[in-house]
């Protein structure tokens, strides 16, 4: 049995367990006539979402917030489903700024407002990624009547990547580029640079290109020729700031890996993060 927590509609509720953990359940007509503290049978729910921790909790509220419910359940079972379907491990932001982009893409397609972008290729690179974001796409227009772009599978797809967690069957390379991804975002986050809702486009875009570049430096593969310093120079000269925090991303990468890395990646960073800024 379940006990309310809160009421959200006749169909879904906040609710404790039997060891006081916090549910979000699901079922035709399960509130009906129900209130805070009232007894929902297991028998009658139909989905359930654990709010596992504190954290779960207050970012589903804040979700609420700001979010149509229906829209918020979609997207949590999006997740849900890549978890337990492909025992893929997520951090707990991915279920706020998973909900956020598909309303964001909703909104935007809406209004005549949705910009297109070329993503690169993720279908190869990250098959399992690719194949969840395939299943939300129709998951949307299952539950939310609602047809994306076929480039919102490799963009959903993106968020699983930024976002995935550990597990006990994560390799020693991949707990490494998590971790240097982690160091990049914290000294992005340091330099003023966050992802909003203007420019995730670029954002994402750095960190799809953080993960091909690591992915490359753990598996050995040869990096292509340098551009010219002509070129470098330039770039220094006309984009200092960005310049700059391109340049504190390829060392603290090099004093993290012990590695010394091409100068291509000073310049790559340099132009990715002159479109941030």
């Amino acid at each position: 049995m379940y006990r309310i927590v809160k009421v959200l509609n006749n169909n879904v509720a906040i609710v404790r367990d039997v060891s006081s953990q916090q549910a979000v359940v699901m079922g035709a007509g399960i509130t009906y006539q129900k209130k805070k503290g009232d007894l929902i049978s297991e028998k009658v729910v139909e989905r359930i979402f654990t709010l596992r921790n504190e954290e779960s909790q207050n970012n589903f509220s804040t979700l609420l917030k700001d979010i149509p419910l229906d829209f918020i359940t979609t997207s949590y079972e999006i997740i849900e489903r890549a978890i337990s379907q492909y025992q893929y491990p997520v951090q707990e932001y991915i279920y706020v700024t998973l909900t956020d982009h598909i309303y964001l893409s909703y909104q935007n397609l809406s209004k005549g407002t949705y910009e297109s972008t070329v993503l690169p290729n993720i279908k190869t690179n990250y098959p399992i990624e690719f194949k969840i974001g395939q299943a939300a796409v129709l998951l949307i227009k299952e539950k939310l009547a609602i047809d994306f772009p076929e480039e919102e599978v490799s963009r959903i797809a993106l968020h699983f990547i930024n976002a995935k967690g550990t597990s006990t069957a994560v390799s020693t390379d991949d707990r490494i580029e998590k971790k240097m991804i982690e160091l990049v975002q914290n000294e992005l986050s340091i330099s003023g640079i966050s992802r909003t809702n203007k420019n995730q486009n670029y954002y994402d875009r750095l960190m799809i290109h953080l993960n091909y570049f690591l992915e490359r430096i753990m598996s050995g593969v040869a990096d292509p020729e340098s551009f010219s310093l002509n070129f470098e120079e330039t770039l220094k000269k006309d984009y200092p700031e960005a310049y700059q925090i391109g340049n504190r991303i390829y060392r603290l990468i090099e004093d993290h890996l012990g590695k010394t890395l091409n100068e291509n990646e000073r310049i790559y960073f340099t132009i990715h993060i002159q479109r941030l800024l």
